[in-house]
């Protein structure tokens, strides 16, 4: 199975629970984009305009967001 990396590539698809870089193990593109629904509790078919990149293939690249030990509110996790 190869890493995938499912994410909001435009500003209005972005979630307002903030997932919106999704890293899963599948098959194929396709099965990628229903194991991120799955983990995030997306529909069936939510992520559909989302971007699918295969990591094996993919450029350099920065997820911009806050800082990994924060939460939204700034408070230490």
């Amino acid at each position: 199975m190869a890493n995938y990396v499912v994410y909001a590539h435009k500003p209005h698809l972005r979630r307002a629970d903030r997932r919106n870089a999704i890293f899963v193990q599948a098959a194929d593109a396709a099965a990628a984009q229903a194991v991120a629904e799955a983990l995030v509790g997306a529909n069936p078919g939510a992520l559909a305009d989302w971007a699918v990149l295969d990591l094996a293939s993919a450029p350099d690249f920065v997820v911009r967001g806050h800082e990994p030990t924060r939460g939204t509110s700034g408070e230490v996790l």
